[in-house]
């Protein structure tokens, strides 16, 4: 009896590992759960020249495209064709006025298991949109 009681608290303790394990892994972000080839990205879009308070906030998962961007489909097509690099987007045509009204954006997280770190600010939102497309049109 007391061998199968200790299989019971050694089986028990294993299986609380395991799920607390699983839990942390659900807790870091969801990026960890992906394949390798997905890509998961946290966008922001704020008025100025800092990052923060960020007026605009979304999720893009691409591979399939989702989250809660509201234009995924799009902007993933974006970035896959600017080879995941969100300095070579570029939305051809459209013209600018050359009024300074700053915005800067963000994205971080995985682009098919590339860690992605990247800032800038744009003169205005009318060139913000003309250099990223839809991956910023949240």
């Amino acid at each position: 009896m007391r061998t199968s009681l200790a299989a019971v608290a050694l089986a028990v303790g294993a299986a609380v590992t395991v799920a607390s394990g699983a839990a942390h892994a659900a807790t870091t972000g969801p990026a960890l759960l992906l394949a390798p080839a997905q890509s998961y990205l946290k966008l922001t879009v704020s008025p100025g020249e800092h990052a923060r308070p960020a007026q605009r906030r979304a999720t893009l998962i691409c591979e399939p495209a989702g989250g809660t961007h509201q234009r995924a489909r799009e902007a993933c097509a974006a970035l896959a064709a600017a080879g995941g690099d969100f300095a070579a987007l570029h939305v051809d045509g459209g013209a600018c006025t050359m009024e300074y009204d700053p915005v800067t954006v963000t994205a971080t997280g995985l682009w098919r298991g590339t860690p992605v770190r990247y800032r800038h600010t744009f003169s205005n939102t009318c060139v913000l949109h003309t250099e990223t497309g839809p991956v910023f049109a949240m």
